[in-house]
């Protein structure tokens, strides 16, 4: 079962029993040593420990009334979970899809949960969450990517101090990253180039062309325009809806503001990341 059968077992007990009831919650778990992502015969065991905790303060009926809500609950949770086999052919579309569009999602969806028997709306929602983190990272890589050849067109054979300076200044643009991955990233670039020159650059893709638009356009409101036109309205979309505070931050992934960045690194003494290097 998921995570969310542990939310919804703590939340129930604290609605039903108030303060008491997230204690006993939390030592109960502590004692079975209950794990993460729960199974079937762990979350029933918490369950029935639990009530066992809960009757004598508030009586046998209680306790039994809460026990049976939490199973209803969770019996209710456990039919809209989506199919795990689902999971395996959500990957498969991300790595074929590098920015797909609402309809694609929606058919994909439905498609999926046709084949597996899966909640629909619980398939989208799943694969749209995906699709988002997928995009988002294939931002970030391509924005590495972009900075490492900068770097070391400016700094061919760079220093240790160089590169912990490159790495202080990738941090600055708010990419997830792991520091290790793009050292070694830096390093088998730079041993590309001392052996065989500069790489190819790779072939415009949909996502190259999104983010050239963003980059090259000051106007918020025609990007806002194109993402629905492309029905990609989904990445800057929040449980109430397009806000412009979600493009903003979608928009700022992609183009960070130059001034602020530029001040950062003066503050830090990284000038020479900006300046031309002599």
């Amino acid at each position: 079962m998921s995570s969310d059968s542990l939310k919804i077992v703590k939340n129930h007990l604290e609605n039903s029993i108030g303060e008491i009831g997230a204690k006993m919650y939390q030592k109960t778990i502590s004692k079975l040593n209950i794990s993460e992502s729960p199974s079937k015969d762990e979350i029933e065991k918490l369950i029935t420990n639990l009530e066992g905790m809960i009757t004598p303060f508030y009586g046998n009926d209680k306790a039994k009334e809460i026990s049976n809500e939490l199973h209803k609950k969770l019996g209710e949770v456990e039919k809209s979970e989506v199919p795990i086999d689902i999971y395996k052919e959500i990957s498969t579309f991300l790595a074929d899809n590098e920015l797909p569009n609402e309809k694609i999602i929606t058919d994909y969806a439905k498609y999926l949960s046709i084949k597996y028997g899966g909640n629909a709306q619980k398939v989208e929602k799943d694969i749209t969450e995906k699709v988002k983190i997928h995009i988002k990272a294939g931002i970030s890589r391509k924005k590495i990517n972009e900075e490492i050849i900068n770097f070391l067109a400016r700094y061919i054979d760079p220093t240790e101090k160089d590169v912990s300076d490159f790495i202080h200044y990738i941090r600055l643009s708010k990419i997830v990253f792991q520091e290790n991955d793009v050292r070694e990233q830096i390093e088998k670039e730079r041993l590309y180039r001392k052996f065989h020159g500069h790489q190819e650059i790779e072939k415009t893709s949909e996502l190259d062309q999104f983010i050239s638009f963003v980059k090259t356009s000051n106007d918020k409101e025609a990007i806002g325009k194109l993402m629905e036109k492309q029905g990609l309205s989904y990445l800057i979309k929040d449980e109430k809806g397009v806000s412009d505070k979600s493009l903003s931050e979608f928009v700022e992934l992609m183009t960070p503001n130059e001034k602020d960045m530029k001040n950062a690194l003066e503050e830090m003494g990284l000038n020479h990341l900006i300046n031309k290097k002599d």
